[in-house]
Formats: C-alpha cells, sequence, structure tokens
C-alpha cells in the first residue's frame, strides 16, 4: 500500500491509516520493513497500517483520529471509543464533530465517523470486492489504485471550489457518508448508513430553550476540561453566540482571539465586547507574505493540497499556515458552522415550493459558482461546456437528495454538503496541529435546527432569539456591519423591508460579480497565488501533467508559462489539486 521512500514524508506531522485488502497468503504478524512510526496488523481479509496513532489501553487495534474525542458535557475516552467500536460504532456518532475511530478485529477493519462526516474518511466501491480500500485519504488510495480522474468531480470542483455528495478526484474513491461506518471483510466494503435522525417539528420558543441549555452545558464542561482554551471571537452571530453560554463570572480572564487589522470593523467589535468583560483578548493580523520565496509558496501550496486530499482551496489555507506560525496552538473554541440554523442558501420568497431544475441552477449561478470558480480558457472547450451542465445537474442532484421542498433542500445543501466537503476538509487538514472545540456542530444542536421551520431560521430569527435567552445585554449589542440581534429576533414590518433591502443588495453584487467574470480573494490568498504562478513559470515541468489529463488546455498554460496570462486565485488552488491528484508520491 506504500512506498518506504515516499511515505514517510507524505504522513509527517498527521495520523491516519489505510487498510486494504490483503493477500490470501499475506503474514499475519508487523511487516518488519514498515518505515519508522507506522504499524501494520492483519485483520482476517484486511491488513491495518496506520501512522501518527495511539492505541486505546487495552484495545491495541482500536484507535481514535481526531484530537478532538467529546460528547455535550466533556471528554471521551479511548476506552469509551474502543467499546463503542465493539459493540456499535455508529453510536459514537453524536460525539463532537471532527470525530473518527478505527478499528481490526479478527474477521476485517470498521470505520466511523462523525455525524456531520467532518472528519474525512474513505472507501472504494462496495462492489471492489478483493480491491477493497478504508483509509483518512484519498489520494493515497487513489494513487494506490493507479484510479483514474473522476470527470464529474473535477467538473464540480472547477466552478464549485469543493465537492458536492461523496465523490473525490479519483474515480472509484469516496469519502464516508456522515453518521456512517464502513467495514472492510472477506466480502469486501460494506457501509452502514446513519441512523435516522428526529425529523419531527419543533416551535421556536421550544427550540430556543433547549438549544440554550445545550449550549450552556457543552460550554461549561469545555472551559471545566480546557480553562486556557481560547475563543475565536469575531463581530458576527456565531461566537457571540458562545460568549453568550458562558456565565458572566467565567467571561472575566476568558482568552480570545480574532484575526484582522485593528481598523477593521470585526475586530473593533470583538475588542469591544473583550474590554466590556474584562476577556483577555489578542488580535493577530495577517501574516506579510511579501518576502516568501516563489519556491516555498509552491511547497506550501502543493502540501496543503494533499492535506486537503485535492478537494479544497490549498492556497488558501497555505495563508492560514503563515498566519498560524504566531498564534499559539491550544485548545480553541469556535462558532462555525451557525449557518446551518439561519438559511445560509435562502433567497427571495420564504414560501415553501417544490425543488425544481430552473431554481437549482439560478441558486448554483448566484451562490456556488460565484466565489471560487476557475476562469474561462482554463478547461478545453469541449469538457469546459459538459462540466457546467454536469455541475448544474449535481447540484439538482445534491438538492433532491435533501427532500422535494425547496428551503428544506437548500438546508440540507449546506448541512450535507458544503459543511463536510468544504468546512470539514479543512478542519481534518489541520486536525494534528490543534485543537478547534465547535459546541454548534454538537448533534443535537443541529437536530434542532433541521426540525424548526425555515420561517424560523430565516433573517436569522432562530439565531438572534437564542442569544436573547442566554445574554439579553450581548443580543442588544449591534453585530458588524448589521443591526443588533434582537432587533432579528423581533422584527418590525420596516425590519422586514429592510432584510429585504438587503436581499436585493447581495443579489444584485453576486449578479454584477458574474457580468465581471471575477471571484474574491483576501490579499495574502493573492499574493500567495502570485508567487506559485512565478515558480510554475520558472519550473514549466510541473504544469506538464495538467495538459496530459487532456482536460487543462495546453494554450492557456502556455500563456501562464509566458506570463500573457495571469491566473486567478481560485485558478491555481483547482490546478495545484489536480497537479497533486495526478502525479502520485506512493
Amino acid at each position: 500500500m506504500y512506498d518506504d521512500a515516499a511515505l514517510p514524508g507524505f504522513i509527517a506531522g498527521r495520523g491516519g491509516f489505510a487498510a486494504p485488502a490483503a493477500a490470501p497468503d499475506a503474514a499475519p504478524a508487523a511487516a518488519p520493513e514498515a518505515p519508522s512510526g507506522v504499524t501494520e496488523s492483519r485483520h482476517g481479509a484486511s491488513t491495518l497500517t496506520s501512522w501518527g496513532l495511539g492505541a486505546a489501553q487495552g484495545h491495541p487495534h482500536t484507535m481514535v483520529l481526531s484530537r478532538v474525542a467529546r460528547d455535550t458535557v466533556g471528554r471521551v475516552t479511548p476506552e469509551h471509543v474502543a467499546e463503542g467500536m465493539r459493540v456499535d460504532p455508529r453510536a459514537l456518532t453524536s460525539l463532537l464533530p471532527p470525530f473518527a475511530a478505527v478499528t481490526g478485529d479478527d474477521d476485517g477493519v470498521t470505520m466511523v465517523a462523525d455525524s456531520m462526516g467532518f472528519r474525512q474518511l474513505f472507501h472504494t466501491d462496495e462492489r471492489a470486492g478483493a480491491d477493497g480500500v478504508l483509509a483518512t485519504s484519498a489520494l493515497l488510495v487513489g494513487w494506490a489504485q493507479h484510479a483514474a480522474l473522476d470527470e464529474t468531480a473535477l467538473a464540480v470542483q472547477s466552478l464549485v471550489g469543493w465537492q458536492l455528495g461523496q465523490r473525490t478526484l479519483h474515480d472509484g474513491v469516496h469519502k464516508l457518508t456522515p453518521g456512517a461506518s464502513a467495514r472492510l471483510d472477506a466480502g469486501g466494503v460494506s457501509v452502514a448508513p446513519a441512523s435516522p435522525a428526529d425529523a419531527s417539528a419543533v416551535t421556536l420558543v421550544d427550540a430556543v430553550s433547549d438549544a440554550a441549555a445545550l449550549l450552556r452545558r457543552s460550554l461549561a464542561g469545555v472551559l471545566d476540561d480546557e480553562p486556557d482554551a481560547v475563543l475565536q471571537l469575531t463581530g458576527g452571530l456565531d461566537s457571540r453566540l458562545l460568549l453568550a453560554a458562558i456565565p458572566p463570572a467565567r467571561r472575566r480572564g476568558l482568552r480570545a482571539m480574532t484575526l484582522g487589522s485593528a481598523e477593521s470593523g470585526d475586530v473593533q467589535i470583538a475588542s469591544k465586547l473583550a474590554a466590556r468583560f474584562g476577556i483577555r483578548h489578542e488580535v493577530y493580523e495577517a501574516a506579510d507574505l511579501g518576502d516568501v520565496p516563489p519556491t516555498e509558496a509552491w511547497e506550501a501550496c502543493r502540501a496543503a493540497a494533499i492535506r486537503l486530499d485535492g478537494m479544497a482551496d490549498p492556497v488558501t489555507l497555505a495563508v492560514l499556515g503563515w498566519d498560524e506560525r504566531s498564534f499559539e496552538q491550544g485548545v480553541r473554541i469556535s462558532g462555525l458552522g451557525g449557518e446551518v440554523a439561519r438559511g445560509f442558501y435562502y433567497m427571495g420568497s420564504d414560501q415553501e415550493r417544490p425543488v425544481t431544475a430552473r431554481e437549482a441552477s439560478r441558486l448554483a449561478a448566484w451562490r456556488l459558482f460565484a466565489n471560487e470558480s476557475i476562469e474561462p480558457g482554463v478547461l478545453v472547450d469541449d469538457f469546459s461546456a459538459w462540466a457546467r451542465d454536469a455541475a448544474d445537474a449535481e447540484v439538482l442532484a445534491a438538492l433532491q437528495s435533501g427532500g422535494s421542498e425547496w428551503l428544506h433542500a437548500t438546508d440540507s445543501l449546506y448541512l450535507r454538503h458544503r459543511m463536510q466537503r468544504w468546512a470539514g476538509a479543512t478542519d481534518t487538514a489541520v486536525a494534528y496541529q490543534r485543537v478547534v472545540i465547535n459546541p454548534m456542530l454538537d448533534e443535537q444542536f443541529i437536530t434542532l435546527a433541521q426540525r424548526l421551520s425555515p420561517q424560523d431560521k430565516g433573517a436569522h430569527r432562530y439565531l438572534s432569539s437564542l442569544l436573547l435567552e442566554l445574554d439579553p445585554q450581548l443580543a442588544a449589542i449591534p453585530l458588524e456591519g448589521r443591526l443588533a440581534p434582537s432587533a432579528y429576533a423581533h422584527p418590525t414590518r420596516w425590519q422586514g423591508v429592510a432584510n429585504k433591502g438587503l436581499l436585493a443588495r447581495k443579489l444584485a453584487s453576486k449578479a454584477l460579480q458574474r457580468v465581471r467574470g471575477a471571484n474574491r480573494a483576501p490579499a495574502g490568498v493573492v499574493v500567495l497565488a502570485g508567487k506559485i504562478v512565478e515558480h510554475w513559470r520558472r519550473h514549466p515541468e510541473i504544469l506538464e501533467p495538467l495538459a496530459a489529463t487532456g482536460y487543462v488546455d495546453q494554450e492557456w498554460l502556455d500563456g501562464v508559462v509566458r506570463g500573457a496570462v495571469q491566473p486567478r486565485p481560485s485558478t491555481v488552488g483547482f490546478l495545484a489539486n489536480v497537479i497533486v491528484a495526478s502525479v502520485p508520491l506512493v
């Protein structure tokens, strides 16, 4: 499954595993030639190869695949995980994302992920039989199996910037579905789907009461276990909710951090909140990348693409890596994910209506294809035309998988696609560098949001009402660039008109963005992308695998090398991902 010389570089600084089917006559003992830090064990028809992971005490073949192992109220021991893997792996999906575990027994290997699918795990086709594989890296599986690139996955990623559903860049390699478990034994790969969630309706009043109690319990547990944890505080609603769930007496002396310039509205509001409650607040500015050598820029991007398994933006992740060099790598409390509770993809009317291809195409053009798509001319003409139709079809299929009603389907699109394939991929890529605890990804919190009506979630009503329940004082303070949450919790007729005006401005902005054919990127991302392209021009052989795929236009690549074309940062990231998928390290 691995090459002795290449694998140590691939696994450096992170834990993972690969479990391919074993040859019938393979030795059952640990392979003596395994690279340092790598262990192997035989389990029936498969071999479990792991690196950078510690086994549970008394359970040598059970490993937790995340530094976060918590339920709503506190830490969960590796022994608890091992027992869960033995009795009912899917019971562990209720642990806080990102979480996953793997175990080997006498007959095979089983892996399970959290309810959100945040911790990325991968498997081959269930029909793969003797060629089946379970692993923490889609690239490692694709390389080892000499798998072809998945054309539909390339099409989606060229326009969305991340994946929909469970596809990867390699044909026949799939991401494990959220809340599911997968097993490899003599029968090949089999996947047990997630247990059904509670779909009964809940009132706004009940949801607010239950969610407030849940967040209070969760934050108390986090601070009891990790008194030095740092709250990632912004001027927005999500991190303020977490702050509100902490009793005022525990806020004094709490540590918080914000990334941004001192002049930004985000930092100014966070700083005022910190001063009001006696919080120890640190502000970090984005790293200056002006002196980064082009060679180092490319190596950082390439390494980020590998950590992301080629399926999210490696340029942005590489920039974050430079920013993080000045941060303390301890335990952080994050509020990412509140979007699932406020109708992130709602647009226009909040009345229920059916999912249609026309609505799906409009949403794709307005929201999905606007920010991270590659520029025209990158792909060969025939594939480019097909890719747009294929991506539209995948968006429609993703929406339909969430139900027949439009607003509920868009909620599912964010929760079951964007969250696991974008946020989850990024979290997994840095999971062994820092611990990020996110109470708003708790399965109970997510289920409450799913059970609410779209009308209760839209226009920030639910989360603003939740903040009002947790702390009326915090709810009365305006958000960065917006009204105070209390105004959204109890909107007036005027507020309804204002919300519609805000939506109209957003729609107009997205429309102008499409007309201009440009997407937006932070300054650091633009700088790093420029340095990566500079390195490519000095070493054009790096780009040779792109034309060899048959999907990227050779004339366009020649223009990049000559300096006649300056690719967008999103295009640089896409091409980096295709390069790492096409050029095996092992």
